[in-house]
């Protein structure tokens, strides 16, 4: 097994509604604008170091927190190569015994979606999470710096940092104090048990609501559809009003609605619909879940059993 340590520099958007960034293949967090990387072989020991500047793409304008932090301008990373031929050089060190190592989470992710962005292949295979492996093999507990990893290894500081090659190079030799064969074990140990915490949150966000509403008040029950609170149904993660279908009729006290968010895609709206004797007025309560295929299943069948006596409610939105 051979390694490759990784570490990227990018630019963020000054301004995230930009016309430029409007209608990109996914949302730009960050754009790559230096790359370094330092190779190890199965021992451990170095035996090549690669660096390149990315001439940007959608970002003309670099961030005063980036250009404070890296010391680069727009001036300096204009005279670099575009991402497609960087990537290319970078992705030609990485063969099928190769494992990349990056210290924390944030380049795989950054890279990968400049990837998205560009239209090319995600060519990422497995890679490992040095900062976590660090915390397993110290015995340390949260995050660890890099620059107090180094510290505490004795690893002495002697070039400037927040440079893409220096940071790949100190990370390196963070890696030539661990274990790096049972680090790729734990790493995989934690990738597995984060999968399959994912996979049971999103059984849970299938069988419970994702948010509510609640209403009372209403004369009539079609004057529950008219209000915008009940009604109209919004994004339960960013909030925005849904593209949503008429509301259908479940049974004698349940409705249902198909939404669709642009961003993060679809959900299902029910409304329960009780009478109070007392008061002789209705309430409502409206649901929003995500849009299991159980539940799908459950909305087209009642959209396609509509007839004609059970009454279509207005569209709420």
């Amino acid at each position: 097994m051979n390694y490759l340590v990784l570490d990227l520099e990018w630019n963020q958007p000054m301004d995230p509604g930009a016309p430029q960034l409007q209608g990109l293949r996914t949302t730009l967090n960050g754009e790559i604008i230096q790359i370094g990387a330092v190779a190890l072989n199965e021992n451990s020991q170095i035996t090549g170091t690669y660096t390149w500047l990315v001439r940007p793409t959608f970002l003309w304008q670099m961030h005063y927190h980036v250009r404070s932090l890296t010391g680069l301008t727009i001036q300096k990373v204009k005279k670099g190569i575009l991402f497609p031929e960087a990537n290319r050089q970078l992705s030609a060190l990485c063969g099928p015994d190769t494992l990349i190592l990056t210290w924390g989470p944030d380049d795989i992710h950054i890279l990968r979606q400049n990837l998205l962005l560009h239209d090319l292949e995600d060519w990422v295979g497995e890679w490992c999470d040095l900062q976590l492996v660090y915390a397993r093999q110290m015995g340390e507990k949260g995050q660890t710096s890099l620059q107090s990893a180094m510290e505490a290894l004795h690893i002495q500081a002697d070039r400037p940092a927040h440079d893409a090659l220096n940071d790949a190079w100190f990370t390196a030799l963070v890696a030539q104090k661990l274990d790096l064969k049972l680090g790729q074990k734990q790493y995989r140990e934690y990738a597995q048990r984060q999968k399959e915490k994912k996979q049971a949150q999103a059984k849970r966000r299938q069988k419970y609501p994702l948010s509510g509403e609640t209403g009372a008040g209403y004369a009539h029950r079609g004057d529950a559809f008219q209000d915008p609170r009940l009604g109209r149904m919004r994004c339960p993660d960013c909030k925005h009003p849904l593209k949503q279908t008429s509301w259908f009729k479940l049974d004698k006290r349940r409705f249902v609605a198909l939404g669709v968010c642009p961003k993060h895609g679809r959900f299902i709206g029910q409304i329960r619909l009780i009478r109070s004797q007392q008061e002789n007025k209705w309430r409502g309560k409206r649901s929003i879940y995500a849009a299991s295929p159980e539940k799908l299943a459950q909305f087209e069948a009642v959209r396609q059993k509509r007839t004609t006596r059970q009454p279509r409610v207005k569209k709420g939105g």
